[in-house]
């Protein structure tokens, strides 16, 4: 699709930062009629010289949110463009609050990333432009594999009665039953040489059910704790990993290790390190605890010629991060320029919903919270993703995760949306 012209009338020498804006904003359209897109001038959208002003002076700030999405800069006028520019360019996150994990927190937001404000934002823009085209709902399925293989050491067996026992203390009874569970059903494990983290075949098998094919993001290091407790049997087992999501039809996609957002040689020897057993370019990238810096891991993304990422997520809140339910390529703030790279908005996490350290939700509670969400990106036709990991399918640890899943599943291909892949989301590949 050929759009609309763009003239601009932009102060302090910003246009390359409102023409990114502008052009984000026109991906996210389906159908507008308008000739042009004026940005300033007579009838054209609104320029606020006091939040380009703050732009110019570089140092981050925090401007008063609306309802609308529409952000106060502090002189009372409002700037449709320069309110997209700073929710779009996590403009927030330079200097701003980190958690123990080094990343930029929901709870530090200015926006409810479960209250897009960009979206708010695109239907103002969608009337502008007179857009009256409908753009395709689409959920792009991905899994995280962390911990292949759960009884890969006796030491696992410790773990799996300390974390039940701890539990009982804390009377959190779903966990005690999966521990519990786990524990009864290990010495068959071994028998039978299954393992409750092997749940690929029946992942695929829910998303089948619903015409989806998924994404599964495979570690190819290990250079801290948080990477997990056996990397040996990691590197034993990723081999097979990458056979099985291949035969299933699936996307395989790098889970970067926890120091790579750090250390651009790590993620270099990574990607070159499943790419030898893929046999073929690697597209997509999530990083391990969503830990990256927006500003500086993204450029190296770019500068190793990766097609997509989709870390930018929350793990202490399921919404949208940068308050845009569509992929769009992310602004190089230091070069003033967009990166040619595209970030898929990653939506839910199965962690987040689920575990004590962030909301702690039940099944059931965590289902309607997800629903309530998609549904906003089903209203606008945005493309985002979901989380599962592949260790909530078993029948010992699943604790009604995977019902939720396939309940999210069945809701998405009710409501007419797409279940794809990363790659397939962003037309990559």
């Amino acid at each position: 699709m050929i759009g609309p012209r763009l003239e601009l009338d932009v102060p302090a020498g910003f246009a390359a930062e409102a023409r990114w804006t502008l052009e984000t904003l026109l991906g996210a359209c389906a159908a507008p009629t308008a000739d042009a897109v004026r940005y300033g001038g007579a009838g054209g959208l609104d320029v606020s010289e006091r939040a380009w002003q703050l732009f110019a002076a570089g140092e981050p700030f925090t401007p008063a949110p609306g309802d609308d999405g529409v952000l106060d800069f502090g002189d009372g006028s409002h700037d449709l463009v320069a309110s997209a520019f700073w929710h779009l360019s996590r403009y927030e996150e330079r200097g701003g609050a980190r958690d123990e994990h080094g990343r930029f927190p929901a709870s530090a937001a200015l926006a409810d990333p479960a209250r897009p404000a960009v979206d708010s934002l695109l239907r103002a823009f969608r009337e502008h432009v007179g857009d009256r085209g409908t753009t395709p709902f689409t959920v792009a399925l991905t899994h995280d594999v962390d911990i292949p293989w759960r009884w890969s050491r006796p030491q696992a067996l410790r773990g799996a009665a300390a974390r039940a026992r701890a539990a009982a203390r804390e009377r959190r009874s779903r966990d005690v039953v999966a521990e519990a569970t786990g524990l009864a059903a290990a010495p068959i494990r071994r028998l039978t040489r299954t393992d409750p983290n092997w749940s690929y075949e029946r992942i695929a098998a829910i998303e089948r059910a619903h015409g989806g094919r998924s994404t599964y993001f495979v570690m190819a290091g290990h250079g801290h704790a948080a990477d997990g407790p056996d990397p040996a049997a990691y590197d034993r087992l990723r081999p097979a990993i990458v056979a099985q999501i291949a035969a299933q039809g699936d996307e395989v996609g790098l889970h970067p290790s926890y120091l790579t957002s750090e250390r651009p040689d790590l993620l270099a020897a990574e990607r070159e390190r499943l790419e030898a057993l893929t046999g073929d370019r690697v597209p997509g990238v999530r990083f391990h605890y969503l830990r990256h810096d927006t500003h500086a891991t993204l450029p190296e993304l770019e500068g190793l010629g990766f097609a997509y990422d989709s870390s930018q997520g929350y793990g202490d809140a399921i919404g949208l991060r940068a308050g845009f339910s569509f992929p769009y390529r992310p602004f190089h703030l230091a070069e003033r320029r967009p990166l040619d790279l595209i970030e898929l908005p990653m939506a839910v996490m199965d962690a987040t919903l689920a575990e004590p350290r962030y909301l702690g939700l039940e099944p059931r509670a965590g289902l309607e919270r997800t629903l309530r969400l998609l549904e906003r990106v089903a209203d606008i036709g945005g493309t985002v993703s979901i989380l599962w990991h592949t260790d909530r399918f078993s029948r010992e640890y699943a604790r009604g995760w995977d019902r939720v899943y396939a309940d999210v599943l069945e809701w998405v291909a009710d409501r007419g949306g797409r279940l794809v892949t990363g790659a397939d989301a962003v037309a990559v590949g």
